[in-house]
């Protein structure tokens, strides 16, 4: 990938791991552990940005609907 992914996991979240599992990471020397958080805090935020996406373009169309409204009153009006 063209990101660096623990640099991006590690920008947005911080897991909350109970504590059991934040000793068995001080074992875990293949680091699955670290994979299997980071592609989840990966997970989560794509989800973020995917919604404030949508967000951005429903406000985008209420406010051409709204123009356009707006636009049609003003020619019915001088019509």
């Amino acid at each position: 990938m063209a990101y660096d992914e623990r640099k991006i996991a590690n920008s947005f979240y911080l897991p909350k791991r109970p504590f059991l599992s934040g000793v068995s990471g001080l074992i875990d020397f293949t680091g699955s552990q670290t994979r299997y958080y980071t592609k989840q805090i990966l997970e989560r935020s794509d989800a973020e940005a995917m919604r404030a996406d949508w967000e951005a373009v429903g406000a985008s169309l209420w406010w051409a609907i709204a123009q356009h409204e707006r636009k049609v009153k003003e020619e019915y009006s001088s019509g």
